[in-house]
């Protein structure tokens, strides 16, 4: 198996991502803390809710973490969950969501980090997410290049203070969508992300990386950022 088919079969905690869209006129709000804290014990970890309404369609992405097992284990919370179901009358399902589910499951296809520790005081993480178009053409280069990530790339991530980068991706009609998880833990993203583009193992991945990708904002050349609808995460349900 590649790397990236080790780790998946190592890790006792995994991740997982889900994908809805905003009904036309709706807009979604922010669970409150006492939802997030429900999640947690549970066994849903690290539970993150981000969209972007000025998609075509506003796409929601959920993101969380668990040693739950079996994704339809952690779907079937997720449809009973009392929030989530208050939620449901804002959501139009992807066409390919199991019926009476709001949410349908992504595929992991890129797993980076955790590159740095998780630190003792939660509010330090910045919990962000961002999402953008494949080129159809480009799938099997994308997905080759992100079986065996460059050493190279991954330690930049670290040393601009990037502690993981989690993608997955799903079909919608002819075109497929990336959405991206990550956690950043320093204090001066432009210096951090300055110096990232400046890293030249890092240029030279973006250059096979890159003409991969299809922009879906005219304000950003690859990745568009989320908005985040979730409140600060208990310290006590950060991952490691």
């Amino acid at each position: 198996m590649s790397p990236y088919e080790n780790r998946l079969h190592s890790d006792s905690l995994r991740r997982y991502g889900f994908v809805s869209y905003i009904r036309p006129g709706q807009r979604i709000g922010s669970p409150p803390a006492e939802t997030v804290t429900r999640w947690a014990e549970l066994g849903l970890n690290n539970v993150n809710i981000f969209c972007d309404p000025s998609s075509a369609p506003p796409s929601v992405f959920l993101y969380l973490e668990s040693g739950l097992g079996p994704v339809e284990q952690v779907l079937q919370l997720l449809n009973t969950d009392p929030w989530l179901q208050q939620l449901s009358a804002n959501l139009q399902p992807h066409p390919r969501a199991d019926a009476g589910s709001d949410w349908l499951p992504l595929e992991l296809i890129n797993l980076i980090g955790p590159t740095l520790p998780a630190p003792g005081d939660s509010s330090q993480v910045a919990r962000e997410a961002f999402v953008t178009r494949l080129k159809p053409e480009c799938e099997l280069s994308y997905r080759t290049l992100h079986q065996t990530n460059w050493p190279g790339v991954v330690e930049q991530m670290r040393r601009s203070q990037r502690r993981c980068w989690i993608t997955f991706l799903i079909e919608l009609g002819p075109e497929l969508w990336l959405f991206t998880y990550s956690e950043y833990l320093g204090q001066d993203s432009a210096r951090d992300d300055a110096l990232m583009a400046a890293d030249p193992v890092t240029q030279r991945w973006w250059r096979h990386t890159e003409p991969c990708l299809e922009s879906i904002s005219k304000l950003h050349p690859s990745w568009t950022p989320m908005a985040s609808m979730t409140p600060p995460i208990p310290a006590t349900s950060t991952s490691d």
